[in-house]
């Protein structure tokens, strides 16, 4: 069932268009997050869905009811800002009682609603602490338990995770999802970062210059972008976009990921290409090599740890399947593209699983000396 519908949104800051006819459904239980760079309008459409902002035109819905000129109080909808907008001289109690306070809520259920979310958030040692007296991961999960505790199905998370370190930001990551799961919350969650939309997100709406690009799972916007700006905001390191080496395919761009490209003796594989430099990565080595007769660079992605001499020639090679096919002049993807990924993955299958790193569909080797 939709729980929650956007229709034909529109908002204009004078002559600046931050939203243009964006509409989208997410159902109850869904984790859909708003993905895409600063100022593409993601935390604009999240201040319409609470009522912060009102939009130029279009509706809002939740739960089948138009709630478009409703104020944010009478939505029935939780909300966690970035900052985490928690009150300085009230305690972790008053933080989280505040809300159910303010909105005149039954005070006998009070002492019961806070014990059950200080124990789901593990905040009852921290009861009596000032926010002042908290780590950045304790105020998350104040502000975290502040949403809960309010009981609704609805909430949404203004970039939550962005003022917390990056190890941090990855446990979080997996206690926000496991919360949602076990409270069965409908989420909307603004983010910049691939990383948290991809390995958050039941949908994605990726948005550029305030309208939808893709939406989808995220499987269908790694495996089947549209266009290019889908193929290189989604999966890290971004696809290469290169010209397409045969030279009767004008106004086709080539696009292929790092991790499926293999490192080849010079004159053997799909083009050469000239070593730029190389970063070790741990886990693996990003190699940068530069690309001849163009201003274009190629990243590969090398398992383990390679050390290679800048301004050496190499071969690189890639399966026909890894292929993808797009316009030069619109950016999108061909009609006539391969099928990628394997039925129900949420990924594409990686190179290394045996298969033969052979040459691309036609792909011509292009000649080694630069």
């Amino acid at each position: 069932m939709t729980y929650l519908a956007l229709r034909e949104i529109r908002k204009s800051w004078g002559n600046n268009q931050a939203l243009d006819a964006v509409s989208f459904e997410a159902a109850a239980g869904d984790f859909v997050a708003l993905l895409g760079p600063s100022g593409c309008g993601k935390t604009t459409l999240l201040r319409i869905i609470a009522g912060l902002e009102l939009a130029d035109s279009g509706t809002v819905h939740i739960r089948q009811a138009d709630v478009t000129a409703l104020p944010p109080s009478q939505r029935r909808l939780s909300m966690v800002f970035q900052s985490y907008a928690l009150f300085p001289h009230l305690n972790v109690r008053e933080n989280l009682l505040f809300g159910l306070r303010a909105r005149g809520e039954d005070k006998r259920a009070f002492a019961a609603r806070l014990a059950d979310v200080a124990g789901l958030m593990e905040l009852g040692p921290l009861l009596d602490r000032l926010p002042a007296q908290l780590s950045g991961g304790q105020q998350q999960r104040v502000a975290l338990g502040r949403a809960v505790i309010a009981n609704h199905q609805l909430c949404l998370m203004d970039e939550p995770l962005s003022n917390l370190d990056a190890k941090l930001r990855q446990s979080m990551r997996r206690e926000i999802r496991a919360l949602q799961r076990q409270l069965g919350l409908t989420m909307v969650y603004v983010t910049h970062d691939q990383t948290e939309a991809m390995s958050m997100a039941d949908k994605i709406i990726l948005l550029n210059h305030g309208r939808v690009v893709q939406h989808g799972a995220p499987g269908e916007l790694y495996n089947h972008p549209a266009d290019i700006f889908t193929a290189q905001f989604i999966g890290s390191p971004s696809m290469n976009i290169i010209p397409h080496p045969e030279n009767n395919a004008a106004g086709i761009s080539l696009g292929v990921r790092a991790e499926e490209i293999a490192v080849t003796p010079a004159g053997t594989g799909n083009i050469a290409c000239r070593v730029a430099h190389y970063e070790y990565m741990g886990a693996y080595t990003l190699l940068i090599g530069a690309l001849p007769g163009t201003a274009e660079s190629i990243t590969i992605k090398v398992a383990g740890m390679r050390h290679f001499c800048p301004g050496d020639i190499v071969g690189l090679s890639w399966p026909a399947a890894a292929e993808y096919r797009f316009s030069t002049l619109t950016g999108k993807r061909l009609p006539d593209q391969a099928s990628h990924g394997r039925p129900g993955c949420g990924r594409r299958s990686r190179r290394g699983n045996g298969r033969s790193p052979g040459p691309g569909r036609g792909a011509a080797l292009i000649n080694p000396d630069l």
